[in-house]
């Protein structure tokens, strides 16, 4: 899996890009995102960055040459993503990168520092100090969230989505 702040990092050339461009080479088989990936990518190259059109469609370019496999962000992964967010106070956004590392049994490329946290192990570059935030701010979760009233409706949507998941080892 890949994160768009490790994407980032290689197409603007930052300090991590090494780091980021080896681990890339040591993985095996495609390299997972979910869908929402390249419009997070467009809209940080675009909005923050002033990156034109043209830029961001050669950054694109670069990109493809990754051997990136899209996953189309179904209702159970959704729904995973709302449980991985409300356990580590993550933004839905970063919340399906690991929702979808978790259900292909992948290890997710990240620089972002809560997400790398969340992941914990399956974190590629877990040493790193993860200074980057590509996203808004956090939504407050109660302490209140409990999902004991969902746990057979989750359990049906969770072995969905570990079913239509590709497994990809990395």
């Amino acid at each position: 899996m890949l994160d768009a702040s490790a994407a980032l990092a290689a197409l603007k050339r930052e300090p991590e890009r090494p780091l980021v461009q080896q681990a890339l080479r040591s993985c095996r088989g495609a390299v997972l995102v979910p869908t929402h990936f390249w419009l997070e990518v467009a809209n940080s190259l675009q909005r923050r960055h002033r990156w034109t059109p043209e830029q961001v469609v050669a950054a694109f370019r670069e990109l493809d040459e990754l051997d990136i496999q899209s996953v189309d962000l179904d209702r159970p992964s959704l729904l995973l993503a709302v449980d991985v967010a409300a356990r580590y106070s993550l933004s839905s956004y970063d919340a399906m990168y690991l929702a979808l590392a978790e259900s292909a049994d992948a290890d997710l490329l990240t620089l972002d520092a809560d997400l790398a946290a969340a992941a914990g192990a399956r974190s590629v570059l877990a040493d790193l100090p993860h200074p980057h935030r590509l996203h808004e701010e956090l939504a407050a979760y109660g302490a209140s969230t409990t999902w004991a009233n969902h746990g057979r409706y989750l359990a049906e949507l969770r072995h969905a989505a570990l079913e239509s998941t590709p497994a990809v080892k990395a």
